[in-house]
């Protein structure tokens, strides 16, 4: 735990300090700036998202203005529900309650059946009380966050939230170009570290100039280039091109696969499966033809490889291909890490995977919404946090959100999620739809689950809505 701690902080204490101190900042700033009617609620929780590159890592990780931004809304919206001014769908409350659900069916699985899960130094009371945890700390402020959205639907449209995203795309190459002129001419890793870049990214960049991944304010740089990916299509919608280019080259900066894979999953949305007349359907056929292509990949993989390792002085090579010959490659490793083609992370998404392959039942139920830290270490042996998963610290979280989903509730919380979050209102436009469509693409590869709720808001409530006197939340995780 100290090793992986240690990675993430900064050297400098008074940067620490700043770094830490950032996410109070931050959230206090943007909170008062929405409580005087300055900006929406949208613009505040977007805001906040876009500066999770500062954490409180003396008391977690997860301590970003996006945490304390969406507990405070999620106080507010309590209050209202407890007062009597906030109201929950029937469809809405089912999702409130499927962790509930899940845990009911752990419980007796457990009892009855066969208990598969590991509690080092007994902590198998934990086991019951850390689901608890995770709706009251990440649940239940998503729901929260899209009440108070909903309350205020009349500034909530598509053309809104477009210009929000080409606002923070715009500061975030301003970041960006500072990030990289601070590694590249200053060589200061201090200035790097106060303006967002983290630690094990700077010393990566020591060995190779292709090495340094910008993340602007982001919390990581997949999720930038996640970000990034989903503002392409929204240029390119208002025939702003230049501005499309460079979200592609920062996307490039980023050395992530998920820019790639979401950017491709763009042209087929919108090229090939636009044609269809139901979201749903886009949604099943674009990632029906993604899963098809990576196991054409997955297949011919040790052609690529080859490829690679002849052209891995090349510039592009480097960028683009390195880190999926890096998954693809089991020489070092002796292990399958390919499923349907993709190749999992080998210490996230495939030891879950391992686990759920020797526990298949589990699939019905999951294993409890945060009990990921319960799964017998054995199938994290080899990884560098394998001595935390013997001592029971740490957590694990998915990036890969359909199977987060399937692990942590179970296949029928999958369904409902899916077909809940999918409905749609008549008078959507067809670009609306294709979008929705690829937000959910690319939230089976990335942790988006804030831009699922936004979009499935906005293609849920519209004009015909402005009637409904009742507020109606809306949520995932």
């Amino acid at each position: 735990m100290n090793v992986i701690y240690n990675v993430l902080i900064s050297n400098n204490l008074y940067v620490e300090v700043f770094r830490e101190t950032m996410p109070l900042v931050i959230s206090a700033a943007l909170l008062y700036l929405h409580y005087k009617g300055r900006i929406t609620a949208l613009e505040t929780i977007l805001y906040a998202f876009a500066a999770e590159a500062y954490t409180m890592l003396i008391i977690g990780p997860t301590f970003t203005a996006t945490f304390f931004v969406s507990i405070v809304f999620m106080v507010e919206q309590g209050h209202r529900l407890i007062t009597g001014q906030l109201y929950v769908q029937r469809k809405y409350l089912l999702l409130l309650l499927l962790p509930a659900l899940s845990n009911i069916a752990i419980f007796f699985i457990i009892q009855l059946y066969k208990d598969p899960f590991y509690y080092p130094e007994g902590k198998q009371t934990a086991f019951y009380l850390r689901p608890l945890y995770f709706y009251f700390k990440l649940y239940l402020p998503l729901f929260a966050i899209g009440a108070k959205l909903i309350q205020e639907k009349e500034q909530l449209s598509f053309e809104f939230f477009s210009e929000v995203m080409k606002r923070i795309a715009r500061f975030s190459l301003m970041i960006v170009i500072l990030q990289v002129s601070c590694q590249y001419a200053f060589r200061s890793e201090v200035l790097g570290e106060i303006l967002g870049l983290q630690r094990r990214y700077l010393q990566e960049q020591a060995s190779s100039m292709l090495s340094l991944r910008v993340q602007a304010l982001f919390a990581e740089p997949k999720v930038f280039s996640a970000f990034l990916s989903l503002c392409v299509p929204l240029y390119i919608k208002d025939r702003q091109y230049w501005m499309a280019g460079v979200c592609v080259v920062m996307g490039v900066m980023t050395i992530s696969q998920t820019f790639w894979i979401n950017v491709f999953a763009a042209g087929i949305t919108y090229l090939l499966t636009s044609v269809l007349s139901s979201t749903r359907l886009k949604i099943l056929s674009t990632l029906g033809i993604i899963i098809g292509l990576f196991m054409i990949v997955a297949a011919s993989k040790d052609y690529f490889i080859k490829m690679y390792a002849k052209n891995q002085h090349n510039t592009m090579y480097e960028l683009i291909f390195k880190r999926s010959v890096y998954r693809y490659d089991n020489e070092v490793w002796q292990k399958d890490n390919v499923v349907l083609g993709m190749p999992l992370q080998r210490d996230m998404e495939l030891p879950v995977v391992d686990f759920l392959r020797d526990q298949p039942y589990l699939l019905i139920s999951g294993y409890g919404a945060g009990n990921s830290t319960f799964i017998p270490a054995q199938y994290f042996f080899g990884q560098m946090n394998y001595e935390n998963r013997v001592n029971g610290v740490g957590g694990h979280n998915l990036n890969m959100r359909w199977f987060y989903i399937l692990a942590e509730f179970g296949i029928f919380s999958l369904f409902i999620f899916f077909f809940t979050l999918t409905q749609t209102r008549q008078d959507i436009t067809p670009f609306e739809s294709s979008y929705l469509a690829f937000i959910w693409i690319c939230f089976f590869f990335s942790q988006i689950d804030l831009f699922l709720i936004i979009i499935a808001l906005l293609c849920t409530f519209g004009e015909e809505e402005e009637s409904v006197t009742d507020y109606k939340m809306i949520s995932y995780q």
